[in-house]
């Protein structure tokens, strides 16, 4: 079956039932990232800021052993750390398992917070290879605008990480200048015109200058 023009709330993984409570808190691992045709499904749809986009792309993909090391089953939260920053994510079973000690996050936002900055004159981040712990958490996965006001603080003037992540979700529906999309719909008609009015005869501007 195709999913890729599906909607699936969640990817399709192995069901693996995982026994036992675990034998490490904290486990070592590879961090590899890359694309996903569940990933490209949602972008192809618009869907970055709903839960489908989340799912399959706030999602730590691990080896079976690997998960039963940490006693976590498919969709448990786990927290992935390396030298660069951490994110909070979903688990599931690989659908290339075997891979044991290697994870794979699709190449996106929660991906993004943890991987390395370097280049190597490639003007592209190190998106493989990196070291990074997964430990299993209650914390729950953030939607793309949420995340984006934990770790780039857009939206908010507030500092302080914890205070942050437990703020009220922004939803599933675009954010202008901090506001939900529910209270752009109640917001003064003469101001939401005006401001369509000063970007339009700019951009007619800019067609009159070709």
């Amino acid at each position: 079956m195709h999913y890729a023009n599906t909607y699936l709330e969640k990817p399709v993984v192995p069901d693996v039932k995982i026994t036992g409570e675990g034998t490490t808190d904290v486990l070592k691992c590879m961090l590899n990232t890359g694309s996903d045709i569940y990933q490209g499904a949602c972008k192809k749809r618009g869907s970055t800021l709903k839960e489908e986009y989340k799912n399959a792309s706030g999602t730590c993909y691990m080896d079976p052993r690997d998960m039963a090391k940490l006693g976590v089953n498919n969709w448990d939260t786990v927290l992935v750390k390396t030298d660069f920053g951490e994110v909070v994510v979903n688990c599931a079973v690989s659908r290339d398992a075997p891979h044991e000690g290697t994870v794979f996050i699709c190449k996106g936002p929660w991906a993004n917070t943890i991987v390395s900055h370097d280049t190597y004159c490639c003007s592209d981040p190190t998106y493989k290879g990196i070291t990074c712990t997964v430990e299993k958490t209650d914390r729950k996965v953030l939607l793309m605008a949420d995340l984006m006001r934990w770790v780039y603080k857009k939206y908010v003037d507030e500092e302080d990480d914890d205070v942050v992540e437990n703020m009220d979700s922004l939803g599933e529906l675009p954010v202008y200048h901090g506001r939900k999309w529910e209270e752009l719909i109640d917001h003064d008609l003469w101001t939401t015109c005006n401001w369509l009015w000063s970007h339009c005869w700019k951009l007619y501007l800019c067609f009159l200058w070709l």
